[in-house]
């Protein structure tokens, strides 16, 4: 293919952080999704998103910006890109932290995605990754239980290797600064040590071990299908940043 269906990011802070993210895409690109969780409490992002509309590049067809009234969470961010973007063959889905360097995004060009692709390295595999329909129906869903993050990607990776879907890697060169949404406040910092835990906690619970010592082949060991999780809404207002 030579346009990108979806460039999709989050976003809850530092809105400079964001403009340089679209400012990084470089290609004939569909859509480019912004999922606003900020809730208005950070200026920059309205900032941001307002000098974004205003500076659309020709070779980004269209802008589209949603906007929650309440922080979805990363697995819930994804989420529900995938669902408002239907109409796409693929989904990319990046931190808005995560800056792919200049003729990056060409490499994706022309290229097979199987049914998905890591586009990070190490523990960033995941900073950048390439959703396809065929991924979802394998593997289903993000665990919007990970609230508001962490371990999320782990579970993914799990399910990934245990339905044996053909993602392949194909990392971009990049700039990631780590964690700016926990880094951009004391009160972050400090609910994510209670928070991390929890879903840690959550991660043995379904699997049987911390990643990589798993014992379970099913969710909670129970002959579950791969992709199921309950929603937990008592659960996401008790983790709740």
């Amino acid at each position: 293919m030579e346009c990108l269906d979806l460039i999709a990011v989050p976003v809850m802070v530092q809105g400079e952080k964001l403009v340089r993210h679209f400012k990084s895409i470089d290609v004939p690109t569909k859509r480019y999704y912004v999922l606003d969780n900020s809730m208005g409490i950070d200026s920059s992002v309205d900032e941001a998103i307002d000098w974004i509309c205003d500076n659309k590049p020709e070779h980004i067809k269209e802008i589209v910006v949603v906007s929650n009234n309440q922080n979805s969470g990363y697995p819930g961010a994804v989420n529900q890109i995938i669902r408002d973007n239907t109409d796409c063959d693929h989904w990319i889905v990046t931190g808005f932290d995560w800056w792919v360097a200049k003729n990056q995004y060409k490499t994706l060009l022309g290229r097979d995605f199987k049914d998905g692709v890591f586009l990070g390295e190490g523990i960033d595999d995941m900073c950048g990754f390439i959703f396809t329909p065929s991924l979802i129906e394998k593997v289903g869903l993000l665990d919007e239980n990970f609230f508001p993050g962490y371990y999320e990607d782990n579970d993914y990776k799990r399910r990934i290797q245990l339905a044996n879907a053909d993602v392949i890697h194909l990392p971009l060169f990049n700039t990631h600064d780590r964690s700016s949404t926990l880094n951009s406040s004391t009160k972050f910092k400090k609910k994510n040590q209670y928070t991390f835990h929890k879903n840690c906690e959550y991660y043995v619970e379904k699997w049987g071990g911390t990643p990589t010592q798993e014992k379970y082949a099913t969710p909670f060991n129970k002959g579950l299908p791969i992709d199921y999780w309950s929603f937990n809404p008592a659960r996401r207002e008790e983790l709740r940043w």
